[in-house]
């Protein structure tokens, strides 16, 4: 194995993990999303290693239509080689979930602190040590002064946990970034090649209300309600049954996430809502589970007349099922680069989250997930980690994907 590269993300380390420390260290919390200080940064920071950075900003207007506040700002930074070759894209968002109540935290949420190998954190691994390593192995190639044609680019976006439309949707959709195969943020363990459609749903039913002590001069929302329940609990149990091809889709799930009704205990309520979050498989489209449950209260209506309810489709996350094929190019180099660094493969995978990939995938560009760091690792939850160790060793394995495919020009024609 020609081990440039490889030893000089060891050179990096220290580098590598600072850089991450001071990320953690700079809060983005979303909501409300403020990028300026985290953008600032790494303006500075990249073009002091050598990237070319263009920091984009959504226009105010459009930041205003979508119910925000604050400016929407996204980051492209990318290397050159000396002529012209294939361009791969590696994507991680600026935001992270809020950090919650810090005396839950072990660590503070935004120190960084090292304890044992490990970096703590909000965003330690969610998205800003993803982002480390993806500038880090571009770095690395860099440092290591070995020729290359071809492009290298970093994209970092905002709002990726609110959905992304103004972060990734909005460069890919406005053609602000092109490139020939996208990697996104991911696990350090598996390569995630397929990810769920997401329907979501409210569904509402109408009563009458009334004094308790005379029940039957009004009509129960909520008892309405519970029957609208029980046939989607019988909905997840047939789908559990109808099981996805993909290794970890398993099924579409059903998850009734939110309940509202009622005014007062001794008051018939006279509305009820729920808010359903349906994770489609590949195998299942979106149209096809939101005419499942139509169909689910219309038969409910035929049998109980008095029930009214109304079905709305909550369209600012609705996404289709992403799938790459298992037996992509972009997979395969993966699987290369991490036998050269590891000596070993990489389950192939899909799951039922979502991620920005279905922006570029959207958009023509190929994507699979992979990163550093693992589902253990306290993602959106108290005492977020990176560890160290598992955090040079992907970037490494990063690094030797850079080193092959932008040697390769050949790749890029047969890219899909």
């Amino acid at each position: 194995m020609e081990n440039g590269v490889v030893q000089t993300v060891e050179n990096l380390k220290s580098e590598l993990v600072e850089f991450l420390q001071q990320m953690v260290q700079i809060p983005s919390e979303n909501p409300a999303g403020n990028y300026v200080e985290i953008s600032h940064f790494l303006k500075d920071r990249l073009t002091q290693w050598g990237f070319k950075v263009e920091v984009i900003e959504v226009p105010e207007e459009e930041v205003k239509n979508s119910g925000l506040q604050t400016p929407r700002k996204n980051i492209i930074a990318t290397i050159e080689g000396k002529q012209e070759g294939p361009h791969i894209l590696f994507n991680a968002h600026l935001d992270t979930v809020p950090a919650g109540d810090p005396s839950y935290w072990t660590y503070p949420p935004f120190s960084g602190e090292i304890v044992e190998g490990k970096l703590y954190g909000r965003g330690a691994t969610d998205s800003k040590g993803r982002l480390a390593a993806y500038t880090m192995a571009a770095l690395a190639l860099k440092k290591s002064n070995i020729p290359f044609n071809g492009k290298i680019s970093i994209v970092a976006t905002c709002d990726e946990e609110t959905g992304g439309a103004l972060g990734a949707g909005y460069v890919t959709n406005n053609k602000l970034i092109e490139g020939d195969m996208v990697v996104v943020e991911g696990y350090s363990n598996q390569i995630v090649r397929a990810m769920a459609g997401v329907l979501q749903l409210k569904i509402e039913t109408e009563g009458i209300p009334a004094h308790a002590a005379f029940k039957w001069k009004g009509k129960n929302a909520i008892e309405k309600m519970a029957k609208i329940i029980l046939e989607l609990e019988k909905l997840q149990q047939n789908l559990e049954k109808e099981l996805s091809s993909i290794t970890g889709m398993r099924h579409t799930t059903v998850n009734i996430g939110v309940i509202e009704g009622g005014t007062k205990i001794n008051v018939v309520p006279g509305t009820c809502q729920i808010e359903v979050d349906f994770r489609v498989i590949p195998e299942h489209t979106l149209d096809e589970i939101y005419n499942r449950v139509l169909a689910i209260i219309e038969k409910l209506q035929n049998e109980d007349p008095e029930l009214k309810a109304k079905v709305t489709r909550i369209s600012s996350f609705e996404t289709d099922p992403t799938v790459t094929s298992e037996d992509s190019p972009l997979i395969n180099q993966i699987q290369e680069a991490n036998k050269e660094v590891n000596g070993k493969s990489l389950p192939v995978v899909g799951m039922l989250g979502q991620s920005d990939s279905r922006w570029f995938i959207q958009n023509g560009i190929p994507a699979i997930n992979f990163g550093p760091g693992t589902n253990d690792n306290n993602l959106h939850g108290y005492d977020e980690f990176m560890d160290i160790d598992d955090l040079v060793q992907t970037t490494k394995v990063l690094a030797v994907l850079i080193k092959n495919y932008v040697g390769r020009n050949s790749f890029a024609e047969k890219r899909h």
